[in-house]
């Protein structure tokens, strides 16, 4: 089975955060959402996923730390977008 994987955006971070509501919240539903900050970074995974892809993606400054603080700093290698001038 082909897996294709969606390259970086870097128009729109695209780490996916809670979307506030939960069961104690008066309607909605739990989810999640797409950041919808600007991405400075793009994160390339250090070692294949179980499909044996290695991915990448596109994440602003607040997600890229998430990133680090929830899987460590060995999990990706963060590289700079750079932007024309």
């Amino acid at each position: 089975m082909s897996v294709k994987l969606i390259p970086p955006d870097l128009k729109q971070c695209q780490a996916e955060k809670p979307n506030g509501n939960s069961f104690m919240t008066l309607g909605g539903v739990p989810g999640l959402v797409r950041c919808k900050e600007k991405p400075t970074v793009v994160a390339y995974e250090n070692n294949p996923a179980e499909d044996g892809l290695k991915g990448s993606m596109s994440l602003c400054d607040s997600c890229a730390k998430k990133l680090v603080e929830t899987h460590g700093s060995e999990f990706a290698t963060l590289k700079p977008i750079r932007r024309k001038q």
